[in-house]
């Protein structure tokens, strides 16, 4: 007897594939643009899209954002509302950078320039322009994604997969997340053989911006690419960031 044959169903992976493959051009030429528009130093800040004006957590995100850039430092966000709209009202808008993708419910207050602003259709997408060609990473709480943020780059770092830079868990006032988060990556990761001890190692928790900044001091600015020798321009219109 031979068995009723049905139609095979597309792998879902490939629309997701199609996507990249049609952006990657379009975030090539904005992530060329964007750094070369940096003035010195560039640090990707990552946190909850939770984190509301007047908590501890997003004061302490705008305290940052406005001493980074007081030091020329461009500071790159994925975009959204919260920690991310945090920074970027400290930095204001000539050194923020954002890369977003579209969440239902994740509106940011304020929009950047299609030079300085990139919308993506991948998570993928996102985190690999957020964290290549950086000179240091802030963390603030946040949920699920942010830690999917935040162990990207330690598995990144602990492959060699990317240069390292300071991984720096800015940790406001209230529940001490990240000190329960390295003491747990300590005792049962690092300690049972899980993790190596570098992991813990490169993790400096600031509870202070001062104490923050203090962990990067040492960056010096990289060379610049001039401007004028980047395309402008990304052809992908003006996004929100």
């Amino acid at each position: 007897m031979i068995e009723p044959t049905t139609p095979s169903t597309p792998p879902a992976v490939l629309p997701v594939l199609d996507s990249v493959t049609r952006e990657a051009d379009a975030a090539r030429t904005w992530s060329r643009t964007s750094r070369a528009l940096a003035p010195a130093r560039v640090a990707t800040v990552f946190g909850s899209a939770r984190a509301v004006r007047g908590e501890p957590a997003y004061e302490m995100a705008r305290e940052l954002g406005a001493a980074l850039a007081a030091r020329r430092w461009t500071t790159l966000t994925g975009g959204g509302p919260g920690i991310m709209q945090a920074v970027r009202d400290g930095s204001g808008p000539v050194l923020s950078r954002a890369v977003r993708i579209d969440i239902p419910g994740e509106v940011p207050d304020t929009v950047l320039d299609e030079e300085r602003s990139l919308t993506v259709g991948t998570f993928a997408l996102r985190k690999l322009l957020l964290t290549h060609d950086i000179d240091a990473l802030f963390v603030f709480p946040g949920g699920v994604g942010t830690f999917d943020e935040l162990f990207e780059v330690l598995v990144h770092h602990d492959t060699a997969r990317l240069d390292r830079y300071p991984v720096v868990l800015v940790q406001p006032e209230g529940p001490r997340l990240w000190h329960a988060f390295v003491q747990f990556v300590q005792q049962h990761l690092v300690d049972t053989g899980l993790a190596g001890p570098t992991v813990v190692k490169e993790l400096v928790v600031a509870e202070s911006v001062d104490a923050a900044l203090e962990a990067v001091s040492a960056i010096a600015p990289p060379p610049r690419t001039p401007v004028a020798d980047v395309p402008t321009g990304t052809g992908t219109g003006h996004h929100p960031g």
